[in-house]
This record gives C-alpha cells, sequence and structure tokens, in this order.
C-alpha cells in the first residue's frame, strides 16, 4: 500500500476542524514538482514547512519548495535548525554537497557569532517567500556527534543563542515557534531548564516562551497517531501546538530517496497575525521595548 494514498483513511478523523495534517521539508527533500504538491492537497495536506538554515548552511531548495507549495493551495512556514559553535560550511549562503548531502569543506567560523546571525542567513534562503511564511521555527536540538555539554556557563551561553534568534525574528515581524523534543540531547540538556528551574537564565527564557501577550508554541516530536493531546509537559510548555509525529516518509510520488516528514499541527498557528512587538533579551536579563 502507498502511503501517499493511506493516509486519509488510516486517519481519517484524528486531525480535528481545529487541526490540520502536512509535511516539513528540508535540503535533503531537494526539488519538488508541481505533481507532488499537487497529491499532497489531495491528500489533504494543509501545509509545509521548509528548513531554511540547516545549521551548518542555507537550504539551496527552500524559496522553491515554498512557493511550489504555496501554488498548490498549502499554508507555509520555515524553520532554522541552530548550532552553538558558530562555526559553518564554507560555501553556507550557496551550497556544495558531496555525495552524502554534506557541505563540501572544512567548516569555518561564522561571520557573526549567536543566533541572530544564522536567522539571518536562514530568511534570506527563503527569498520572496518570506512576506508569505506563517511563522519561522527555531530548531533546539543536537546534531553533533558528541553529546551536549551539562554545564551551566555552556547551558547559558546556549540559552543566548536561543533568546538572540528569538529576538532577531521578532524584529522583523515573524512569528516564532520552538521544535524541540522531550529527549537526551535535546531541550532539557541544551538548556538546562525546566519549567520551575530556578536559574537565572531560565527564568529568562522562559519569561519569554510563556509571555503572556506573545507566547511562543511548541512544534514537538513524538511518533505515532497525529493527535495534539496527551502531551506529557515538558520545558517550558503545558501544551503543544504542533506535534511531528513521523518522520523519512517516503511518499507523495516524490522520487527515490527523497523523503518528507508528517506533522500535526494547530491550524491557528498559520494565521497571518502581526508580530509588532521586540524583545531584547539575553540569558541574565530580559527587556521588552
Amino acid at each position: 500500500m502507498r502511503l501517499a494514498l493511506g493516509l486519509l483513511w488510516l486517519f481519517p478523523a484524528i486531525a480535528s476542524a481545529k487541526t490540520g495534517l502536512g509535511v516539513d521539508v528540508g535540503f535533503y527533500t531537494g526539488p519538488i514538482s508541481s505533481s507532488v504538491w499537487r497529491r499532497l492537497k489531495a491528500d489533504n495536506q494543509k501545509f509545509v514547512i521548509a528548513q531554511a538554515w540547516g545549521g551548518r548552511s542555507s537550504n539551496e531548495f527552500a524559496a522553491a519548495q515554498l512557493a511550489g507549495a504555496r501554488a498548490a493551495g498549502l499554508k507555509t512556514a520555515a524553520y532554522v535548525l541552530l548550532n552553538y559553535d558558530n562555526l559553518v560550511c564554507p560555501t553556507f549562503a550557496h551550497p556544495m554537497r558531496d555525495e552524502r548531502g554534506r557541505c563540501a569543506g572544512d567548516l569555518i567560523p561564522q561571520e557573526r557569532a549567536g543566533g541572530g546571525w544564522q536567522v539571518r542567513q536562514g530568511l534570506t534562503a527563503l527569498g520572496a517567500e518570506l512576506a508569505h511564511v506563517a511563522f519561522v521555527a527555531i530548531d533546539v536540538e543536537w546534531f553533533s556527534s558528541t553529546a551536549p555539554s551539562l554545564d551551566a556557563a555552556e547551558q547559558a551561553r546556549r540559552i543566548d543563542f536561543i533568546l538572540e534568534a528569538i529576538d532577531e525574528l521578532k524584529s522583523r515581524h515573524k512569528k516564532p515557534v520552538v521544535y524541540t523534543r522531550n529527549a537526551s540531547g535535546h531541550w532539557s540538556d541544551i538548556t538546562g531548564c525546566g519549567m520551575r528551574t530556578p536559574l537565572e537564565a531560565c527564568v529568562a527564557l522562559n519569561k519569554v516562551i510563556n509571555d503572556p501577550s506573545a507566547p511562543i508554541a511548541l512544534w514537538d516530536v513524538e511518533k505515532g497517531t497525529p493527535v495534539l493531546d496527551k502531551f506529557r509537559p515538558h520545558g517550558a510548555w503545558t501544551r503543544r501546538a504542533g506535534r511531528q509525529y513521523k518522520l523519512d516518509t517516503r511518499a507523495f510520488g516524490l522520487p527515490a530517496g527523497r523523503a518528507v516528514d508528517l506533522n500535526v499541527f494547530d491550524l491557528s498557528l498559520f494565521s497571518s497575525t502581526p508580530v509588532s512587538r521586540r524583545v531584547v533579551v539575553t540569558a541574565l536579563s530580559v527587556q521588552t521595548r
């Protein structure tokens, strides 16, 4: 059975009227033909979230992926995967990749340290499609081969990366979201923060995420069926607005070896509510203006 044709009857009533199914894509998905977008639309997929920045380099297909999705009638968003060592591919803006998809050449220092610079590279990669994305997710997950240090000073430094990335999005009037998971090597290890962690850096981070006037929604990762309920609170969140429920899915007529991830979202997150409020933050202080 082909999954692309089976999603409708496998999960016909799981996504409620307020939720919808969709996919996320990256450079690994490559160019996506109009026939694939039409298949996605016919299979009741509502949105696509494209990788804009992949930790070391831009997604060279991002703008075309989003334009194709939007032309097919899908809602769009993007995500930025942060690195915390300030190292990028030499061809980060226009990647040259080896046969395994990795950027060619030894890593080089970023032109400017921090998460804000990485967000700017991702937004640049979106081109004209930046104006149409409903939100940009900050992807907080560890992709290095060595585990993240649990030293409190290192965690506070990584929190600054996240806060700077959020601030950069708000300064550009783009809605920030956080993508992470309740697992080793992700939010709790990267930041050292739980819901009630008293460390000053965590208090600052949680204050920004749970700001009553501009809360930052969670895009969670949990394999299973496409529902948002039955959520186990973690990090700074008691609920989730999105869930990545199946990874590396070869479906919808994609070429051999190409895949997407499957998601369910509260579709209100794809509304065009403007973001007019900028938050200037560090791990040691929070100031709004």
